[in-house]
């Protein structure tokens, strides 16, 4: 997917993302990780128990932003990457079914 492509394609912020993907509370820690670049997490975020899982942009289809498979998160200098969602990770496979009113909806807007 091109780059450019993206501009137009809803992301959340690294906060967000580990406590609503990652079910991260402590508050501290999240303030403290979200002010990071997707390098320094990919270091940190292991000593935590977090593994993440970032992909990189040539692989992302339209239909995987679609599905829900692929989530764009912004890091703490607003740099955009994109990682697979871990609430469809089953075992390193992962779910491939397209929500079509999703897909629908992305296609009309971005027409």
């Amino acid at each position: 997917m091109d780059k450019k492509e993206l501009r137009r394609v809803i992301k959340i912020d690294m906060k967000k993302f580990l406590k609503r993907y990652y079910g991260v509370t402590n508050e501290e820690l999240l303030v403290k990780l979200s002010k990071l670049s997707h390098r320094d997490l990919k270091e940190i975020t292991p000593l935590y128990g977090i593994n993440l899982h970032k992909i990189c942009f040539e692989s992302v289809t339209r239909e995987m932003l679609a599905s829900g498979e692929i989530i764009l998160v912004t890091d703490g200098f607003e740099k955009t990457a994109p990682y697979i969602n871990p609430m469809i990770s089953l075992n390193d496979e992962f779910l491939t079914t397209l929500d079509e009113h999703r897909v629908s909806y992305l296609i009309k807007r971005r027409g």
